[in-house]
């Protein structure tokens, strides 16, 4: 799966990244604002974009998670404020929060493949909630 990660901590970017490159999928970013996650979003053109709520610069990835929703990219929430999140589909399909471990994430993305597939997911996090 090719994911865009939306993340402003390169600690927390850099560790995305290895879980998942590890279990195979294709990762680009980090975008650390909302303005380049758009621009990121429409030249790489991602399965999902896993995105942080705060972004640098004092942008939102909740209006960049609308955005790309809009340009038929799926959004997952990757965040330490869950409680900013509205659970709608309307710009993302659900929500994990942070600290996430490399299994939680790994399984996050493998249940909103499943979703997105027309799935049900096999194996989801008992910490992610799923947006109806």
């Amino acid at each position: 799966m090719k994911i865009l990660l939306v993340e402003d901590e390169v600690l927390i970017a850099m560790e995305q990244s290895f879980y998942l490159e590890t279990a195979g999928h294709e990762v680009h970013g980090p975008a650390s604002t909302s303005e380049k996650a758009l621009v990121l979003a429409q030249e790489v053109k991602p399965d999902l974009a896993l995105v942080d709520i705060h972004l640098a610069q004092g942008s939102s990835g909740i209006d960049a998670a609308r955005r790309m929703t809009a340009m038929g990219i799926p959004c997952l929430f990757v965040t330490s404020y869950r409680e900013e999140v509205e659970p709608t589909r309307e710009y993302g399909v659900g929500c994990l929060p942070k600290p996430f471990s490399q299994t939680s994430l790994v399984s996050a993305v493998e249940a909103v493949s499943a979703i997105l597939d027309g799935r049900t997911p096999t194996k989801v996090p008992d910490t992610m909630e799923l947006f109806s």
